[in-house]
């Protein structure tokens, strides 16, 4: 098992940024975009690079888009849309950026937020200062409301 786990760490240390940038999502690396589990749909941890392979590192405003451009692509590739969102995990390199992120992550939400956690002082790959995973929820017969706020049903 050890020696697995060596194996796998040795071949991701020995990916290349530059090799590591010509494709999204990254096709050598053991994890999927998203994966589907009956009404839901779980979301790696998305960073700013576009679709063709360029990173977007602006600022932490332009890296959150595109962060969560790349999550907008990835749930209408599913049928999903930014309000079946029901939770989210932010990871920022520096908390002091936690402002400007908000301010550009809550744009693409009209009605709800998901439920949240955000952290900072994280090591995100390749330098990138903002990374999001996510979680969409939508059952066939979703209408959009509520039906567990929190209260007990009688």
């Amino acid at each position: 098992m050890k020696s697995c786990i060596r194996a796998a760490l040795a071949f991701a240390l020995a990916v290349s940024p530059a090799f590591a940038q010509e494709a999204v999502p990254l096709k050598t690396l053991p994890f999927s975009p998203a994966r589907q589990a009956g009404g839901f749909l779980f979301i790696s941890g998305q960073i700013a690079r576009t679709a063709d392979g360029a990173d977007v590192k602006e600022s932490v405003a332009a890296e959150t888009h595109q962060v969560m451009e790349n999550i907008g692509r990835i749930l209408e590739e599913h049928g999903y849309a930014y309000d079946d969102l029901v939770s989210a995990t932010v990871w920022l390199s520096d908390i002091e950026d936690y402002h400007e992120m908000n301010k550009a992550y809550a744009s693409y939400f009209k009605d709800r937020f998901p439920a949240r956690a955000c952290t900072g002082g994280a090591q995100i790959v390749f330098d990138f200062r903002v990374e999001i995973a996510a979680v969409a929820y939508k059952d066939d017969d979703d209408d959009g409301d509520d039906h567990h706020n929190g209260a007990d049903e009688d």
